[in-house]
């Protein structure tokens, strides 16, 4: 049975009555803390009113954005949505047509680019307004080296999560992948998401590509100039999203392609602040993959690039790959500030493989020529080619960090790495059945609380290469660690890497400072990546809703400060229709919002 609040005065007898859904056992008195109420029943209600039938199915948050499921309208009933906490906004015409989707369980609707916080919900509809609040939207991860003295945001979003200014949005279905467009600052409009992001396709002059072919698409050098403009690009995958017309030939230099490959690549170069990302539980690209690339002409550009929430399916040649510029032993166009993170990597199985290596695809994700860069979060399942860090010997490629992610049934490269400096923290490989940890040509690994559990090589180290662990976990494997193990993270290490103390020296990261979330319980890895581990998790219906109260934050911005105070005073008095947050004015915890709850919060800021 649920409980209502409601606002009563004497002096107020004219007051709207408002209902909230709260369940018996939440916060009952002063402020004590952060309180998790369970809306039992978890529908939700607009200043006054409720809608007849329509009711809160699902509702959460998750890494900068959320989602509500609602029954009892349907897409074409909503006309509007609107969203308050620490970020406020209102949907675009696009917005309503690619973030509202009708589900089997109600219309689903997906806010991405907050900051984190709690937020209200508020859908306009043919039946009338209707809110959801108390959805608590929870902050990234940006623990890693793509962030490391960087303020300017890896990607298109802020460091908080929010959009950056001027930024373009793009929203790309398989129905639409041919037809969408973007224009840059000059009037230069490309058409088709293959044709935009694959800049290795385009006419350099003549009709040809950079290459030599004469098979061009009309990608006119977007990517560039957008980022010449200062305009990020967010490109947001709805729904399954099969190859574009535009990208990399097979097995041809057609669209810039190379003989050897499978094809079907979008080669980005010389972009800027670019992040691709999936919206909701079932965002995939299905037969593509993306490259970002630094090139020689623009060493300025190729940086600040971001993939997250997408589920990679039968990619031919690269899922994601990175790549700089390396002339004579220097790097002349490095590729940097890359953050990739809460994706899916599904290994192919191409029939017909242009050489016959690349069956299985070649490299779920790889990085080259460059710095800065974070692997996070993401899962790798049946790849044999998963993590290349330097194409050969010679590449250079530095401050780099895998951390949270798993490794499932793969053969080999948990990353294989050269000429590199990298951390790896809380990672999982489950029955990997070659090399997990692959030390090469002078790298150099801290590796810390990871867990190995059933693998085969767990580490290989090669021509230099060294691995330092501490604390990393071996359950029922056949090889354990072949490098040294340490009894303190601080202890010095000696090895031939560029970079030969960046675990111990807090000019050159982030580890002697401790600035990064680390897990010491390595049985607790697996149960904590079900959570916060691959892409965002379908909802589960059926059961209690939890939404996340911060008692006193009537204004669901995230924090109990004075604001509240004159939003309470200013609901009781009927200048305010609506509180964000009503249950986190019930001070008394006893169904009613009034003096008595004023009074008490008023005593809880004091205190604070």
């Amino acid at each position: 049975m649920q409980d209502h609040i409601k606002k009563k005065s004497a002096a107020l007898a004219a007051a709207a009555l408002v209902t909230a859904s709260l369940a018996a056992g939440s916060h009952k008195g002063p402020l004590s803390g952060r309180a998790d109420i369970k809306v039992t029943t978890a529908h939700a209600v607009s200043a006054g009113s409720e809608i007849a039938g329509v009711k809160t199915e699902a509702a959460g948050g998750w890494n900068e954005m959320l989602y509500i499921v609602v029954s009892g309208i349907t897409g074409a009933d909503v006309t509007g949505v609107s969203y308050s906490g620490p970020t406020a906004g209102t949907f675009s015409a696009d917005d309503l047509e690619y973030l509202v989707r009708d589900t089997s369980q109600g219309v689903r609707v997906d806010i991405p680019g907050l900051k984190a916080g709690v937020y209200s919900v508020t859908l306009s509809t043919s039946k009338g307004s209707f809110t959801q609040s108390s959805i608590k939207v929870t902050a990234q991860d940006r623990s890693g080296y793509a962030h490391f003295k960087y303020t300017d945001g890896v990607g298109a979003y802020t460091d908080s999560g929010e959009l950056k200014p001027n930024a373009k949005v793009i929203y790309v279905t398989d129905d639409n992948k041919d037809t969408v467009s973007v224009t840059s600052k000059d009037g230069t409009t490309v058409t088709g998401i293959g044709n935009i992001l694959n800049s290795a396709g385009q006419d350099v002059g003549g009709g040809k590509t950079s290459n030599g072919s004469t098979v061009v698409n009309t990608n006119s050098d977007i990517i560039r100039k957008l980022a010449e403009d200062g305009t990020p690009l967010v490109i947001r995958i709805v729904g399954n999203v099969t190859a574009p017309y535009g990208l990399t030939a097979y097995n041809a230099t057609d669209f810039g392609g190379l003989k050897g490959d499978n094809g079907f690549m979008a080669r980005m170069k010389s972009g800027k602040d670019i992040t691709i990302e999936g919206i909701g539980p079932d965002a995939c690209i299905n037969g593509w993959g993306l490259h970002f690339i630094c090139e020689e002409s623009a060493p300025d550009l190729g940086k600040s690039f971001e993939v997250r929430n997408l589920a990679f399916r039968n990619v031919p040649e690269d899922a994601i790959g990175m790549e700089g510029v390396q002339v004579n032993g220097e790097v002349t166009a490095s590729v940097e500030r890359c953050w990739i993170h809460n994706n899916e990597f599904y290994v192919p199985n191409i029939a017909n493989p242009a050489e016959s290596d690349k069956k299985q695809g070649d490299g779920a994700c790889d990085f080259k020529r460059g710095q800065y860069f974070t692997n996070s979060y993401n899962y790798y399942e049946g790849y044999h080619k998963t993590n290349l860090v330097g194409a050969n010997d010679s590449n250079l490629q530095y401050n780099i960090s895998f951390h949270n992610n798993y490794w499932k049934d793969c053969a080999a490269r948990g990353p294989m790495a050269r000429q590199a400096n990298i951390h790896l923290y809380n990672n999982i490989y489950e029955h990997q059945t070659d090399v997990g940890q692959d030390s090469r040509a002078n790298s150099y690994f801290f590796s810390e609380y990871n867990l190995f559990e059933n693998c085969d090589d767990c580490t290989v180290i090669k021509s230099g290469g060294a691995i330092k662990s501490f604390n990393d976990a071996f359950v029922n494997c056949e090889h354990e660690t072949t490098g040294t193990v340490v009894s303190s993270k601080n202890q010095s290490f000696s090895n031939n890497n560029k970079f030969p103390d960046f675990d111990t020296n807090a000019e050159l990261s982030y580890i002697p400072s401790g600035d990064y979330i680390l897990e010491t319980d390595t049985t607790k890895l697996k149960a904590e990546f079900e959570i916060d581990g691959g892409t965002m998790d379908e909802p589960v219906f059926g059961s209690d809703i939890i939404v996340d109260i911060i008692p006193g934050d009537v204004n669901s911005d995230g924090e109990f400060n004075i604001a509240d105070i004159v939003s309470l005073q200013n609901f009781l008095l009927g200048n305010e229709n609506a509180l964000a947050a009503l249950q986190a004015a019930d001070f008394c915890g006893d169904g009613v919002i009034d003096a008595f709850d004023m009074a008490l919060m008023r005593r809880a800021l004091i205190e604070k």
